[in-house]
Order: structure tokens, then sequence, then C-alpha cells
């Protein structure tokens, strides 16, 4: 490209109507296209009840109990461990809503949409949000050394999510470190 080329761009005397118009409709385009990527609003999520957990939310508290206990015994100092992890509700699933005009109205007839599936119709999952971690509660041989303490509060939290008030470690019993 021409130097000059850009020393006129930067010159508002050399803009005539037709660049100001493309340059305008460039932009319009764009606020279109940016529009259309917008999150709607009119997502149901399934009703969360902490009391019933589900069964693949129980699965879920097991194997990150598991996890947990694997890694956080790797710490030094940390001894025998024992994990315990607390859901404050279980799965949650968001399903696909298809928004029909109803005419001159201006009502909308909103559906869930339906997918075939081997077993007949079911509906269309659009996201399925992992159970919210409510605390976790941390038994060690190690408790008593401070270190070993946060460092067993930081991984905890960097690998959940969970803030540090809701760890709890406590140094385990003698007669339990024993078995």
């Amino acid at each position: 490209m021409n130097p000059d080329f850009f020393k006129r761009l930067g010159d508002p005397k050399s803009w005539n109507r037709s660049s100001i118009l493309f340059f305008a409709g460039i932009l319009g385009v764009f606020f279109l296209l940016a529009g259309g990527f917008s999150p709607q609003k009119d997502e149901k999520e399934a009703p969360s009840d902490p009391a019933a957990l589900d069964v693949s939310g129980r699965e879920y508290e097991i194997q990150l109990e598991q996890k947990l206990t694997e890694l956080l015994s790797s710490i030094q100092g940390a001894g025998k461990i024992q994990v315990a992890v607390s859901l404050e509700s279980g799965e949650q699933t968001i399903y696909a809503l298809d928004e029909k005009n109803q005419g001159q109205t201006n009502a909308y007839e909103t559906q869930h949409v339906l997918v075939k599936a081997q077993e007949g119709e079911r509906p269309l999952v659009e996201m399925i949000w992992e159970p919210e971690i409510r605390g976790v509660a941390v038994v060690c041989e190690g408790a008593e050394q401070v270190q070993v303490c946060a460092q067993i509060t930081e991984a905890i939290s960097v690998l959940t999510g969970v803030s540090s008030n809701r760890i709890s470690i406590a140094k385990m019993s003698q007669t339990e470190g024993t078995k």
C-alpha cells in the first residue's frame, strides 16, 4: 500500500460522503453480527433441591473425594488423609427452548426443543452444570503443622474453586491413624 493512503485517511478534509457511508455501513453490520451472539435469558434450569441429590451427584462427590485423597496424601508431612465433600445441589440440566410468535398479539409460545432418539423423542440438552461444592473437610495426621494445613487448603481451593473459609482441616486421632 502507498504510505500516502494512511496520511490521507487521517485527514478529515480528504473524507468524502461515500467513504463515511461505507464505514458507517461496516460498523452497522458489525453491530448486527455482534448482537446475534448475545445469550438468551429464557433458559430454564432444573430445580435444585440440596436434600435430593441425584445418583450422578453422589457419584461426582465420591470421585472428587477419591481424587482429593490421592492428591493430598502426596503432600509432604500430611500423612494418612480422609476427605469428605459436601455438595450444595445436584447436577443441573438446562434444556434448549424454542420461542414462537403467536401472530399479531405479540405473544410468544415457549416450548422445549425435542430431538428423535432410539427410545422416542427427548428434550435437547443445552448445558449440564456440575454440582456446586458446599465445603470440604479433611482429617489428616499432619494437621498440627501450619505449613501442611496451608498447602492442603491451597490445593483444595485451587482444584475445586472453594474458598478457604469453606475448607476445614483437623488432626486425625491416634486410634484412627493406626487402623
